[in-house]
Formats: structure tokens, sequence, C-alpha cells
């Protein structure tokens, strides 16, 4: 889950610090501080519960200073757009994919294939080049990483044919999450990559605008990508 650089964890306090002096400044001033959570997960989704779950917890914690509210379901926009919004200061937290990428190259590191081995070796990627390399890189681009966790490993669908080894991606229409060396990954397996918000995607498969996605199992069921695809 990544903040806008001056949020976060800290900044959480700092809000309610300032949100509380301005109470005693202005008696009449009792609305609560709104704490935008967005997130492209469909109700169910492991990004949905993760969301929901931090939610519960940091309002716990807040009592009635201010309040972590989660929009889910892309209603904020998509993984992008949520990075802007970031930026711009118009919503506090989200919780992103793969398209960082999109704005820290380095995060490309997560969409080379086979890379990692199994969850032992990740946690070790995560404690020997996430926090200390990668993570600072972000904070310099303007995002604070609060935590990172495991969404699954990804699978390609298709209604097209079975995929057993990279060539038999070749031709398939796959929508992909935007981020260039995944594009170029695809690419080179003769598939033919198209990024595309998540939101947009059943529906492509439905009408066949696409022919098949990648993602992990959490999010292949909860989008219920099953319903209009015939291979895993």
């Amino acid at each position: 889950m990544i903040a806008r650089r001056d949020c976060g964890i800290v900044a959480l306090i700092v809000a309610t610090t300032l949100f509380v002096f301005g109470c005693q400044n202005n008696e009449s001033n009792d609305r609560v501080l709104e704490l935008k959570f967005g997130h492209v997960g469909a109700p169910g989704s492991l990004f949905a519960l993760s969301a929901e779950e931090f939610a519960r917890r940091a309002n716990e914690a807040l009592g009635s200073r201010a309040k972590v509210v989660v929009f889910g379901s892309s209603q904020l926009g998509g993984d992008e757009l949520l990075l802007q919004k970031l930026k711009l200061g118009t919503i506090d937290f989200a919780l992103p994919s793969s398209i960082l990428s999109s704005f820290v190259p380095e995060f490309g590191l997560f969409e080379m294939p086979y890379l990692v081995q199994n969850r032992d070796h990740m946690k070790r990627i995560e404690e020997k080049i996430f926090w200390p390399d990668l993570a600072p890189l972000a904070e310099a681009a303007g995002y604070k990483i609060i935590a990172v966790w495991e969404n699954g490993f990804r699978h390609v669908t298709n209604s097209v044919r079975p995929v057993l080894v990279p060539e038999d991606l070749r031709g398939i229409k796959l929508r992909t999450p935007r981020g260039v060396w995944r594009l170029r990954m695809f690419q080179g397996f003769g598939a033919n990559p198209t990024p595309m918000a998540l939101s947009e995607v059943f529906v492509a498969l439905q009408t066949g605008v696409m022919d098949g996605q990648e993602n992990p199992f959490a999010q292949i069921y909860s989008s219920k990508f099953q319903e209009v695809q015939t291979y895993l």
C-alpha cells in the first residue's frame, strides 16, 4: 500500500493533530477529517479485504479525530489515476497493483517473468532489495510506501486455447496492466498485449474485444473472469 509522500502513518498523526488544534480554535467545527483510500479491487477481493482491515484498525486508533474511508471497485479511478491523485493530494492512500513501474521505472523488476522462485525467495527480495533500494526511489518520486504484501502469483486466462508454454500466447489479444516491461514480455511471447483499466476488463472479455487477461487467482475470482473465460 502506498500513500502520498506527505501522508502515510506519520501524516495520519500530523493530520489528526492539526484537526485537534482546529477544534480547539473553533468549537463549532465538529467535522471529522476524511482520509480517502482508493483501490481497484472488487468486493471480496484481497484488495478490498486488506483496505477494509487497514481502515478498521486505523479508525480504532483515530477515534473521532479522523476517519479512513475506503473506495473500492475503481470508484475513484484506475491504478494510474489513483497514483496521480495521490500526487495532487485529492486522495490519501492507494493500493496499486503492478502499475508503479510506470512512475518509478525500477519497479519493472517485478514484471520480469520467472524471477521469483517461491514465497521464501520473495521474502528475501522484500528484505534485501525492496525496502533498502526500491522504497526510497518511490519516496523520491513522491510516494511513501507503508506496507507490502503478496497479491498472489499471476496466471493467464483466455478463451482461445490452453496456454501451456509461452508460444501458446501467439496472436492472443491479452489485457495487461500498464507497464512497459510487461508489454515487452508478452510481445516477446507473440501475444498482442493491450493495457486496460481493471474496471473495463470483464466487458472486454465478454464481448471479445480481448481474448484473455493475466492476474492472480484472488483477482480473477473476485472479478468473476471465470464467467467469461474458458482456459486458465
